[in-house]
Order: C-alpha cells, then structure tokens, then sequence
C-alpha cells in the first residue's frame, strides 16, 4: 500500500513538473506586444499616451499588483519619476 501512494505522488509531482515547464515556454512568446514598447523604456509613460484597463497595467515603484498570470496582458512598470523601466507580458 505505501509503495503505491509513493509511485502515485512521484507521478502527481513529474505531471506537475510538465505543466511549470509549458508555462514557462508560453510566458516567453510576445502574447501582449510588449515587444512594440521596448524602445520607449528610459521614456516618460506618458508620451505613450495609453490608458491602463483589462489588458494593460501601468505600475509604479512599490505598486501592489494581483499575481494572476494573463498573456494577453501587457504590464509597464515605471519608476517614481514616471520613466518606464520594463515592458512585459502578464
């Protein structure tokens, strides 16, 4: 009996390894456009003249935000000073 709960979460933990890794792999594609904005980071946010909403955060330094991961959310991050500091998908 404890051999099978053993093989049992050793395959719970090896199917759980699988789903972190096609994460990771989705995560890297520019699902959002984020890829657009890379050369405005350094810039002012508001030259970008974007309004944050459903698919777009705007996030300033120590800025609390959910840790729910969507693709097609673009996410700007920026300093005290406004400048943008990083552009990413989630």
């Amino acid at each position: 009996m404890m051999g099978r709960i053993t093989i049992m979460l050793g395959l719970c933990a090896g199917i759980a390894g699988c789903s972190e890794a096609e994460t990771e792999t989705e995560t890297g594609a520019d699902t959002c456009g984020a890829a657009a904005y890379q050369t405005h980071i350094g810039q002012p946010v508001e030259e970008l003249g974007l309004t944050a909403g459903d698919k777009l955060r705007i996030l300033g330094p120590n800025q609390p935000m959910t840790m729910d991961f969507r693709m097609d959310r673009m996410n700007i991050e920026t300093d005290s000073a406004g400048q943008i500091l990083r552009v990413f998908c989630g």
